[in-house]
C-alpha cells in the first residue's frame, strides 16, 4: 500500500514554513518574494469575475490574449517565437507544469538526471512516476556542472534532465557555453531538456543570463516553465505557463487537461495578463530591491563567518551556507527553530550534495531579514562559543 509515495517526505519546505508560523519564528524557509502586486492586476482578476469572465471552463491552453501576450514578450526579449494557439501552454504554476511535461515525456524506468543540490520537487515527482532520479553534483564552493561528470551519468536510459536556472538553492547561473553543451548532448543522445526559469529575472547585474530558449540547437529537445509566482509576486495566485515545440506541446496539454480539468484558474489568468501588458517592468523592479536585501543579508552573513561559509550567489535569492563544525543540518536547522525562532531550511531537502548546509531566502521584508538575524546573533551568543571541534560540537548541538 503506497508504494509510490510512503518514502517520500512531505514538502521539507512547506513543514518547516508550517512549523515557524505555528511558533511565531522569523522564516527565512519559504521563498515567497515579499511584495504586493499592483492593485491594477489584483483589480484586473475582480473584474474578471464580476464581468461573469471566470464562471465557466476555460480552454485548456489558456485564455488566448495571455497566450498572445507571452509570445509577443519573448519574441521581444528573445527574439524567438513561440505559436501562441500551439506552443503556449496556461499551467497552475510552473511545478504543475513540470509534473504534466515529465508524466507525458518520461516512462517508468527511465532516468533523469538532476544537477544536484536542486529545488526538492523535482528529486521526487519522478519517484512518484517511476522514473530514477540520477544525481549529476553541482560542486562548491561556486556550485557549477561539470560536463564531465554529466556526459558520465547518461546511459541509455537516460530521457531528461533538468535545468534549474537560476538554480534554487545554490543561485547557479549556467553560462551560454555549458547551456550549449548540455544542448548538445540532449540531441547527441536525444533525451529532453526540461528547464525551470522561474528566478530568470532576479541575476546579479554583474552575471551574463541566457535563457536555454536561445540555444537554437537545443529547440526540439526543450520543454521551458515560467511563473508569475517570483516575477510578479502573484504567488498565491498558482498561474505559470510552458513553452514547447508544437508536437510536444500537444501531447503534454492531453496530462495537462487531466490534471486540472480546464487550465489554470481563470481570475489568476486575467491577473497576470495584466501584470505582463500593463507592468512588464516589475520583474526588474523586484530584482533591485532584492540585490538590496542580499546586500543586507550578507553583512548580517558576515558577521556570523565565525558559523557560516557562504558565496554571494548569481541568481534566485538564496544565500546557501556552510555549516562549521556542526553535524547534522537538518538537526540544527530544528534547533534554530526551536530555541532561536528563526526557520531556515536544512540542506539536505534539496537531495545528495546539499547536506551541512542552510538556505536563507532574502525574498524576505528588511525587517523580517534584521529580526532574523538578531535572533541568530543572541543564539550563538548566547552559547559561550560555537566549539569547532565535531566531538565537542556533539555535545551542544545534541
Amino acid at each position: 500500500m503506497f508504494s509510490k509515495t510512503k518514502d517520500i517526505p512531505f514538502s521539507p519546505i512547506k513543514d518547516i514554513q508550517q512549523q515557524a508560523e505555528a511558533r511565531g519564528a522569523v522564516s527565512l524557509a519559504q521563498g515567497i518574494p515579499r511584495f504586493l502586486p499592483p492593485l491594477e492586476v489584483r483589480r484586473a482578476a475582480i473584474a474578471a469575475i464580476e464581468e461573469g469572465k471566470a464562471d465557466f471552463y476555460g480552454p485548456p491552453r489558456g485564455i488566448l490574449d495571455l497566450r498572445q501576450k507571452i509570445s509577443e514578450w519573448h519574441l521581444s526579449r528573445e527574439k524567438v517565437f513561440y505559436d501562441p494557439e500551439k506552443e503556449v501552454l496556461i499551467t497552475a504554476g510552473a511545478l504543475q507544469g513540470m509534473s504534466a511535461a515529465l508524466a507525458t515525456l518520461l516512462s517508468p524506468g527511465d532516468e533523469l538526471l538532476i544537477p544536484s543540490p536542486s529545488y526538492s520537487p523535482f528529486l521526487n515527482i519522478p519517484k512518484v512516476l517511476g522514473v530514477k532520479p540520477v544525481f549529476v553534483p553541482l560542486k562548491p564552493p561556486d556550485w557549477r556542472l561539470r560536463i564531465a561528470d554529466l556526459k558520465r551519468a547518461i546511459t541509455p536510459r537516460t530521457k531528461g534532465i533538468i535545468i534549474c536556472h537560476p538554480n534554487n538553492p545554490t543561485g547557479t547561473v549556467y553560462t551560454r557555453s555549458e547551456l550549449e553543451e548540455i544542448a548538445d548532448l540532449a540531441k547527441r543522445h536525444g533525451f529532453w531538456i526540461f528547464t525551470d526559469e522561474v528566478y530568470r529575472f532576479f541575476v546579479d547585474p554583474e552575471v551574463s543570463y541566457t535563457p536555454l530558449g536561445e540555444i537554437g540547437s537545443a529547440r526540439s529537445k526543450l520543454v521551458r516553465l515560467m511563473s508569475f509566482s517570483k516575477a510578479f509576486s502573484l504567488s498565491g495566485w498558482r498561474v505559470g505557463y510552458l513553452l514547447a515545440d508544437a508536437p510536444i506541446a500537444r501531447e503534454i496539454v492531453k496530462v495537462h487537461e487531466m490534471t486540472v480539468t480546464a487550465g489554470a484558474s481563470l481570475p489568476a489568468q486575467y491577473a497576470a495578463l495584466a501584470a505582463l501588458g500593463d507592468f512588464p517592468h516589475i520583474p526588474e523592479q523586484f530584482s533591485r530591491i532584492l540585490i538590496s536585501r542580499r546586500e543586507r543579508m550578507r553583512r548580517r552573513l558576515q558577521k556570523l563567518a565565525e558559523y557560516f561559509e557562504f558565496q554571494v550567489p548569481e541568481g534566485a535569492y538564496y544565500f546557501f551556507v556552510k555549516l562549521k563544525g556542526v553535524g547534522s543540518d537538518i538537526d540544527f536547522a530544528r534547533r534554530l527553530l526551536e530555541e532561536a525562532g528563526v526557520a531556515v531550511v536544512p540542506g539536505s531537502a534539496f537531495g545528495p550534495g546539499g547536506e551541512g548546509y542552510l538556505r536563507l531566502s532574502f525574498a524576505a521584508k528588511e525587517d523580517e531579514i534584521e529580526e532574523a538575524f538578531d535572533r541568530l546573533e543572541r543564539y550563538f551568543s548566547d552559547l559561550d562559543k560555537l566549539i569547532l571541534n565535531p566531538e565537542e560540537s556533539v555535545k551542544i548541538y545534541r
